[in-house]
């Protein structure tokens, strides 16, 4: 399961998925997750350590969904969509972070866990390293 982790940025040489629209979603998706993370997890000192799954879910997640990208342009708008929400409306996210701490560590340990299954059944459908190269 381990060998999922092993290249959050895969190659673009030859026919890669992650040649278009790659780090053009990768990105986005990378800051979204880091940024979403930070206003959850960091007016809590005690949740500050989640921000590590937060950041490990943009590399990982955000490659995966990069390739599906690849083969659905639906999904680049959606994931742009999404960054730009992140970007120009932080203020409710900061706000909603700052006043809870247990629906931000239970959201953290959501992502953690999908981030967790979709490594296992990444790595149980190919054998070794992610499926979707």
């Amino acid at each position: 399961m381990l060998s999922y982790f092993r290249s959050p940025f895969p190659s673009t040489k030859g026919f890669s998925a992650y040649r278009m629209p790659g780090a053009a979603v990768h990105g986005p998706l990378i800051f979204a997750f880091a940024f979403v993370g930070f206003f959850l997890c960091w007016p809590h000192p005690m949740l500050r350590p989640l921000l590590i799954v937060w950041i490990l879910a943009g590399l990982y997640l955000g490659r995966d969904i990069a390739i599906l990208c690849h083969y659905n342009a639906l999904l680049t708008l959606i994931s742009w969509a999404a960054f730009a929400g992140v970007l120009f409306k932080p203020a409710p996210i900061a706000r909603f972070g700052a006043s809870h701490i247990v629906i931000p560590s239970i959201l953290s340990a959501v992502v953690g866990a999908v981030l967790f299954f979709v490594a296992f059944a990444i790595t149980r459908v190919k054998g070794s390293g992610p499926a979707l190269k």
